[in-house]
């Protein structure tokens, strides 16, 4: 047994049934007409609570605006990076490698995961436009600020691909590390999703159906199965020699993750 394992090492078929009824419940209930219709209101009510917020160019809305740049995308990545290369979140040093591999290759597993939905979501008619695109009033970065590239609008926004990443690693945080600095990771994984919900580019639901249950789905095979424990002991294997090359690098061998290669 591999005791710096941050996956499951066998199989939990119960949890695994289980939990994938519980997402496909999710799902299921915003398909339905009654479903659709309540997130529908949620998704206007917040639409128009925080996108009403942008109605001048003042400093609200610009950074608002900023938070919706690209290169913004590079925050909660840095978080993330940070959270998996530091014990601050919870995840024991020693562990640290590991976690870093196997998120890397949880995210592989969840793109084929998150495509699906996407697909069969444009195949239902569900995947349409972004409430800036539907709503009026609606206040558009592109309008308000144009100088400021900030994405305010898309054609086909179901499932939130951002969200569908940040809640899979807040789900990783919690399951892994179970401390109340792991749970922050799902507060901050909320915060991550917003900028796209002000800015008009994703309905809420996009975010809290569509990402949800990519993450869920995900999380629900890399912790109740041994795929995911079998796969990062492979790639922690194959990698340790190049690992053990960068802890002897002045500097970085200072960092956790590396300190017990060196």
């Amino acid at each position: 047994m591999n005791d710096l394992s941050v996956f499951r090492q066998g199989w939990n078929l119960k949890a695994l049934l289980f939990s994938h009824l519980f997402a496909f419940a999710w799902l299921g209930f915003f398909l339905t007409d009654t479903g659709f219709n309540f997130w529908r209101s949620i998704d206007h009510n917040l639409f128009f609570i925080l996108n009403g917020t942008l109605a001048e160019a003042d400093n609200w809305t610009r950074f608002w605006a900023w938070a919706n740049v690209r290169i913004f995308d590079l925050v909660p990545l840095l978080i993330m990076l940070v959270s998996l290369t530091f014990p601050g979140f919870g995840i024991k040093r020693d562990r640290l490698q590991q976690a870093l591999i196997g998120f890397i290759l949880l995210l592989v597993l969840m793109f084929p995961i998150r495509e699906s939905v996407y697909e069969y979501a444009r195949a239902i008619g569900l995947s349409g436009a972004s409430p800036s695109l539907m709503l009026e009033p609606a206040f558009r970065f592109s309008q308000i600020v144009p100088d400021i590239p900030a994405k305010d609008s898309a054609g086909h926004s179901f499932p939130g691909d951002h969200a569908a990443v940040v809640l899979t690693w807040a789900g990783f945080m919690i399951l892994n590390a179970r401390s109340w600095l792991s749970v922050s990771a799902l507060l901050l994984a909320m915060l991550f999703m917003l900028p796209r919900i002000v800015g008009g580019a994703h309905w809420a639901s996009d975010n809290l159906v569509g990402g949800a249950f990519s993450a869920m789905i995900t999380l629900s095979w890399a912790f109740n199965t041994p795929i995911m424990h079998k796969a990062t002991l492979l790639a922690h294997k194959a990698l340790l020699p190049l690992i053990r090359l960068i802890a002897r690098i002045p500097l970085l061998n200072r960092l956790p993750i590396l300190s017990s290669s060196r």
